[in-house]
């Protein structure tokens, strides 16, 4: 018998998938509106900013929903995430188309480096979503500069390992961030990305929850944060088990 608490779960899980379609919806229908429109510049740049911030809140359902089913089933035995080969180019190359909006609103460079021919076992919707919680960070962190790149490393006992990195030229973690060996999955493990209280941490915990889900041969997906060696700024690296 389904208890209420299991009832309010559901509900809460299926009202935020609708709300992820109908704002999926009016975010289309914006951008057919806008380019009917006759906008001067300053207008286009309005209309840019609102778009990335629309963008950004269907981000934050998709997430929250990939959350609640890790949190819910992750668990259980159940393999709810799609360990499929991707080519990672092709990956990278589809994130940054998907976030023209985000590059043209905030005068962003988005580059990449990966070799054409990397491929990888992991789950596209999972990775998509730590990473667009990498770049929105980086934005609000001021950065300008941002560069994804991605490569194979092999470790002892031959097992590979992919690993994916996003760097940017802003101020970077705080020490106390950097300097945190806890738990990553751990209930309550939520240190502010930045010190000035405006971060609950939960981006980065959501993000260590989700990539957890990630096993390969008894291992298990990580996230490393550091400081960038070609941007200077913050660099965060899933390390994504074969």
């Amino acid at each position: 018998m389904t208890t209420k608490a299991q009832l309010a779960e559901q509900l809460l899980a299926a009202s935020i998938h609708e709300i992820k379609n109908r704002f999926g919806l009016m975010f289309s229908q914006l951008d057919t509106l806008l380019t009917t429109l006759p906008l001067n510049e300053q207008h286009q740049h309005d209309a840019e900013h609102i778009k990335s911030e629309a963008q950004f809140v269907g981000s934050e359902l998709v997430r929250v929903l990939a959350s609640y089913k890790a949190l819910m089933y992750g668990d259980t035995g159940n393999d709810t995430l799609e360990h499929d080969q991707q080519f990672v180019l092709d990956f990278l190359e589809e994130k940054i188309a998907r976030h023209s909006n985000t590059v043209r609103a905030h005068a962003l460079q988005l580059n990449y480096e990966c070799d054409e021919d990397l491929d990888g076992f992991f789950d596209p919707a999972l990775i998509s979503i730590i990473l667009d919680t990498a770049i929105y960070n980086a934005v609000k962190e001021h950065a300008r500069t941002l560069l994804l790149s991605a490569e194979k490393r092999v470790a002892e006992g031959s097992a590979e390992t992919l690993l994916i990195r996003i760097e940017d030229d802003g101020p970077g973690f705080p020490q106390s961030v950097l300097e945190d060996t806890g738990n990553p999955a751990a209930p309550g493990h939520t240190r502010p990305l930045r010190d000035d209280g405006h971060s609950t941490g939960l981006g980065l915990y959501f993000a260590r929850t989700l990539i957890a889900q990630h096993h390969a041969g008894g291992r298990q997906g990580q996230i490393h944060l550091g400081v960038s060696d070609h941007l200077g700024g913050a660099s965060v690296t899933l390390i994504l088990p074969q």
